[in-house]
């Protein structure tokens, strides 16, 4: 069965701004509600604020650079224009990879808009074990991991559901 543009614009509307305003409306509390850190799961999870000045899970997040955020500005622009175009022109998308990218465009615009908005991105939850810690991370950064994940999935075994002819 075909999906209509109209039906492809519709699941990533809905998709995307489930993801936008998760992402922002727990911005909002950990930035005016958390002041310290605060215990989720001990040893694996924990709440705490963190400005990310560079960009996924910290990286190149410390240093200074004058056009540090300019410059993440316009790549995160230009990766969110070029995944719409694939989003809106694929003949061949599947309703995973539909999902997959309206999660990571979702993930995209939650932190593009910090980054506009605020020159950083909010980040809060973090995962450990013992004194191993993965960077701190939000909500559009979990719906771009997963996204990405999905989307790898969907590339990966799309194919062979198809007969060859």
């Amino acid at each position: 069965m075909m999906i209509t543009l109209r039906q492809r614009l519709t699941i990533l509307v809905l998709t995307a701004g489930v993801i936008v305003a998760l992402d922002q409306a727990t911005k909002y509390l950990v930035v005016h509600y958390l002041t310290s850190r605060v215990v989720i799961i001990p040893g694996l999870v924990d709440l705490v604020r963190v400005y990310n000045r560079g960009i996924a899970f910290g990286m190149f997040n410390s240093g200074q650079c004058l056009f540090r955020t300019t410059v993440l500005t316009i790549l995160s622009v230009a990766v969110f224009v070029i995944l719409f175009a694939a989003y809106l022109f694929s003949k061949d998308m599947t309703r995973l990879s539909m999902a997959a990218l309206s999660l990571i465009m979702g993930g995209a615009v939650g932190n593009l808009i910090d980054r506009i908005r605020l020159g950083y991105v909010v980040d809060f939850i973090d995962a450990y074990i013992r004194s191993a810690h993965w960077p701190a991370f939000n909500v559009a950064d979990s719906a771009i991991t997963v996204g990405a994940i999905l989307l790898a999935i969907d590339l990966l075994f799309s194919g062979h559901s198809k007969k060859q002819p």
